[in-house]
């Protein structure tokens, strides 16, 4: 079975976190954001201290924009970007 690069990324998607549903990230030093993946996961949409903001999937499994960088490594927690600067770092979806 063939599976695109865009697919194999999507699939990476920390627990807790849904298609199509925001889900709540808790982070280092009680920040927190809020993401909605897109159903086909080619974008997602989060809501952060400066505003919401769509960002598109990128090459390198990232979701990006001008403003925002959303990396959510399988591996370990999320980390949010916002213009250059971590925003949350050491992100993990909130239980229930």
């Amino acid at each position: 079975t063939l599976m695109t690069a865009s697919a194999a990324t999507f699939a990476q998607l920390p627990p807790g976190v849904k298609p199509g549903e925001f889900a709540r990230l808790t982070c280092e030093g009680g920040k927190t954001f809020a993401v909605r993946m897109a159903e086909d996961g080619k974008s997602a949409r989060v809501r952060a201290l400066h505003g919401a903001s769509e960002l598109s999937l990128q090459a390198d499994g990232a979701y990006v924009n001008e403003d925002y960088k959303l990396a959510l490594p399988a591996a370990s927690a999320a980390t949010l970007w916002h213009k250059g600067k971590v925003e949350a770092d050491k992100c993990k979806v909130q239980a229930g």
